[in-house]
């Protein structure tokens, strides 16, 4: 409930913070971009007009030359021929626009011809007397100050178009700053017209969908009190502060509701599964009792054929294959009595170290032929647990031959017996390196005749099960993550015993 009460006012704010921080972020890239074309575009124009200063006071010195120390003169021109192009290369690093850096070419490059015309580079102060033949001669003849005079007016008519350009650039992005202001203002204006008609709108809705989940509440609970025909609490829809009252109300209900329907589905699947098994159990009676008698007789004619000698005996392989499959089918007629009748329980207080480690001894034949090493992890002092120990044998057995078949390669195998008060009573876990059960009949592992051997019966887990939950535990069945199956036996802790209380009590 609370999430429909907050979901959109939350949603709203972030989208007006979104927005809000998208106009900021581009307003400032803006005023950033106008700080930079302004220097540069200032920089430009200080530098064309520092060009033209620079030519104006050149053009003066070569036509005021005659009659003047040469060497001076020629010195003072160096000077501003550095000046001139010191300022060029300013104008040429501040120059971004192509229309910018093709007037700045020009201008270095008319500059360097009306150099050439004057003959800057023949002085030499430096190599005895000055050498300044070339300097205004005849640069300051009629004819020469004509062409030097026209030379330094294109010099001077490329600095000023640069400096136009770049007042117009200037006065342009000026005229952008003030439109991108206006339209700035009119966001800012429009956010804070729609903020509170936004709010208006989005309390609406709210107020709403309040209303309207407070309505299907109500349904909710009249409907689920009919359904599962008891009283659940009448329901009052009260002012908005009993909101929270209201939904705790519904939700214990809808969990009561689930409580209900999932003991239904448990006890449904229980009746399914004990009906299932009292018919396997009844056909597998019958099928043991009219396998046994005929088996019988099969084997008592095996052995009186070994006993026999001469052309009528029969060869000792064909009579070892014989008493195998015997065994093997005495075994499952075994395995169906045993499952359709299983014995009464013997409980009495032992050690599950000893039991499981009687298990292990006895499939330590099978474990070496399969070359699989069964590893111990056992605590040091003793687990004291209340059952049957033949019964609880016959569970590790099973769930030891099945991890040591299921390593057809060999490896580890790790059985560890862990008990405490975070466990809640003892485990035994078997753990392999097999493949794992497969993921079509892990659900279904313990469903009798479920197997994923070949020549197996599936009713070894089915009984094992059976043997645990009858001593008040459960059997558990999982995929390792690093390979391999893990089968969990949990049992209750040992109880103690009214006489070993009444002899403390007494002794006390």
């Amino acid at each position: 409930m609370w999430k429909k009460v907050v979901t959109p006012p939350i949603l709203v704010s972030i989208l007006w913070i979104a927005g809000s921080s998208i106009t900021n972020y581009y307003i400032q890239g803006v005023h950033e971009s106008h700080a930079r074309a302004l220097e540069e575009n200032v920089a430009t124009i200080r530098a064309g007009w520092a060009m033209q200063d620079a030519l104006w006071r050149l053009e003066s010195i070569v036509m005021e030359a005659e009659g003047r120390d040469l060497h001076e003169a020629g010195s003072e021109a160096d000077e501003l021929k550095s000046v001139f192009l010191q300022h060029l290369d300013d104008a040429e690093r501040t120059s971004v626009t192509p229309e910018e850096q093709v007037l700045v070419r020009a201008v270095r490059e008319r500059f360097a011809v009306y150099r050439d015309h004057v003959g800057f580079d023949a002085v030499d102060p430096g190599d005895g007397p000055p050498q300044a033949d070339r300097l205004a001669q005849p640069a300051w003849q009629p004819v020469q100050k004509e062409a030097t005079i026209r030379l330094a007016r294109e010099v001077a008519r490329l600095c000023r178009r640069l400096t136009d350009l770049n007042e117009r650039i200037l006065a342009e992005a000026t005229a952008r700053s003030v439109r991108l202001g206006r339209v700035m203002h009119s966001v800012h204006l429009t956010f804070l017209i729609a903020g509170p008609i936004v709010g208006v709108l989005c309390g609406l809705w709210v107020a709403r969908g309040l209303r309207r989940s407070l309505s299907e509440i109500s349904v909710t609970l009249r409907d689920a009190a009919g359904d599962l025909d008891r009283k659940v609490g009448s329901v009052e829809v009260r002012a908005l502060d009993d909101l929270p009252a209201l939904q705790q109300q519904v939700e214990a209900v809808a969990e009561q509701i689930r409580r209900v329907m999932d003991e239904l589905e448990r006890s449904r699947q229980k009746a399914m599964l004990t009906e299932r098994l009292a018919a396997v159990g009844e056909l597998a009676t019958g099928v043991a009792h009219e396998l046994r008698n005929p088996l019988t007789s099969v084997k008592l004619l095996i052995q009186t054929a070994a006993k026999r000698e001469g052309p009528a005996a029969i060869e000792e392989k064909p009579l070892q294959v014989a008493r195998q499959e015997i065994a093997r089918m005495e075994s499952v007629i075994q395995g169906l009595l045993d499952f359709a009748r299983p014995p009464q329980l013997r409980r009495v207080p032992h050690d599950l170290r000893e039991t499981v480690r009687r298990a292990l001894n006895l499939v330590a034949g099978h474990a070496s032929r399969q070359q699989v090493r069964v590893l111990e992890e056992f605590p040091a002092e003793p687990v004291v647990v209340d059952g049957d120990p033949d019964q609880l044998h016959q569970v590790f057995v099973n769930l030891a031959l099945n991890g040591i078949e299921a390593m057809e390669e060999g490896g580890p195998m790790l059985v560890s017996i862990s008990s405490g008060a975070a466990l809640g009573g003892r485990q035994v876990v078997f753990r392999d390196r097999g493949p794992g059960i497969p993921q079509e009949i892990i659900g279904r592992i313990f469903e009798p005749f479920v197997t994923s051997k070949q020549r197996g019966t599936g009713l070894g887990l089915a009984i094992s099960r059976r043997i645990v939950e009858d001593h008040g535990g459960a059997l558990h069945a999982a995929n390792r993550a690093e390979g391999g199956a893990m089968f969990t036996v949990d049992l209750p802790p040992c109880e103690p015993q009214p006489e070993a209380a009444d002899a403390q009590d007494s002794g006390d």
